[in-house]
């Protein structure tokens, strides 16, 4: 396969640099960056004998190389029910460590092996964590892991299994960035590997997309309904969708209502997202006041005439019990794009054709906070 030429773009300002960058963002303005010249693909550029996500290796921006994916690829695609309408739910936390992030984890650990790199450095406290370490793991590099010091132990647990650092801080969300951060700058070795920054993730990310639209016999859906925090997930959905070519379908951003920045900028007609203050969800996987990649966010949302829909904590509950209730065992989070769903139906908004839910993480992320619910 001749080797693909692309490049970043930065958002905000339009600044570009090669692919063989260490910068994770902007230099010129602090900006997220974007991908430019990745390749579409079409049923004929599919590999067919591989699997994994990389059967779509033709729209993704590194080669497989020798690295281990771990089988992450092709997850289920199940028709079930919500409030009473059909819909098809993309079960992502069947992936290896049991969310939707291992899709981003497989391909930025491809990317960090061909830039010669051996330690990783991330900051997260949840999924991103468990990919970026079970992924490092399976290929030999070195994972050090910054949290809140405020974390739970049992959600650090995978993390540790794979063998990564922790390395817990105190202070805010910020503070935890800004450690690892510094951390990755003071060793020439180390990369900071940010899934809520780092553009090659969201590529592996959209495979999600693509594999939608191929298990819907290549047509895309009417509409997507995606759990959003920092992003990745509903950005990659419209690079996945915009590789296949045709009218996106409607993106939907689903979000907790005590953390939504999304919802606020979509209501003040906004073309970027402006910070809140968090609020406590048990959605804890979308509590991102302050989205890195808000114009790419925002760009999605209007060019494929979508929202973004805020969901109570009963929302969330409630669509939980019906997920489970259909043997779809997922975590908090994964139920948000299912509760935004069930309101749009209710509604009577949801658009006519095949709609798609995206479940992102396996309940067993969550097992203390589901058993809460229970009792």
């Amino acid at each position: 396969m001749a080797t693909v030429a692309w490049g970043y773009v930065c958002e905000r300002c339009g600044h570009r640099e090669e692919q063989t960058t260490r910068d994770w963002r902007c230099p010129a303005c602090g900006g997220a960056f974007a991908m430019e010249g990745i390749p579409g693909i079409s049923a004929s550029g599919i590999n067919q004998s591989d699997p994994t996500l990389w059967r779509y290796a033709g729209a993704l921006p590194v080669a497989q190389g020798e690295t281990r994916s771990l089988g992450a690829g092709m997850t289920p695609l199940v028709a079930g029910t919500l409030s009473g309408r059909t819909v098809y739910f993309k079960l992502d936390g069947a992936l290896p460590t049991g969310s939707f992030k291992d899709r981003g984890a497989a391909v930025l650990v491809a990317h960090l092996r061909s830039l010669g790199l051996n330690r990783v450095i991330v900051d997260s406290s949840g999924n991103a964590a468990a990919a970026m370490s079970g992924f490092c793991a399976a290929n030999g590099l070195r994972c050090t892991v910054y949290a809140p010091a405020t974390t739970s132990r049992g959600k650090l647990v995978q993390s540790r299994a794979f063998g990564a650092e922790v390395m817990l801080v105190d202070g805010s969300r910020d503070d935890v960035a800004t450690a690892a951060q510094r951390a990755a700058e003071n060793d020439p070795s180390a990369f900071y590997a940010s899934h809520n920054w780092h553009p090659v993730f969201v590529e592996g990310v959209k495979t999600w997309a693509l594999e939608v639209w191929e298990q819907l016999g290549n047509c895309l859906p009417s509409a997507v309904f995606v759990p959003t925090g920092g992003g990745s997930a509903f950005v990659g959905a419209r690079r996945g969708f915009d590789a296949v070519g045709g009218a996106l379908p409607v993106l939907i951003a689903a979000q907790p209502a005590a953390c939504s920045p999304i919802v606020a900028a979509c209501e003040n007609g906004a073309s970027d997202i402006k910070p809140v203050t968090p609020g406590t969800t048990m959605a804890e996987g979308t509590r991102i006041g302050a989205p890195s990649r808000g114009r790419q966010i925002m760009a999605a949302i209007h060019d494929s005439t979508g929202w973004a829909e805020g969901v109570s904590e009963e929302q969330i509950v409630a669509a939980l019990r019906e997920l489970w209730a259909q043997g779809l065992y997922v975590e908090p989070t994964a139920a948000i794009g299912a509760a935004a769903c069930i309101a749009t139906i209710e509604r009577e908004q949801l658009p006519d054709g095949d709609v798609v839910v995206l479940l992102t993480g396996n309940g067993l992320k969550a097992t203390e906070t589901i058993a809460t619910l229970l009792v």
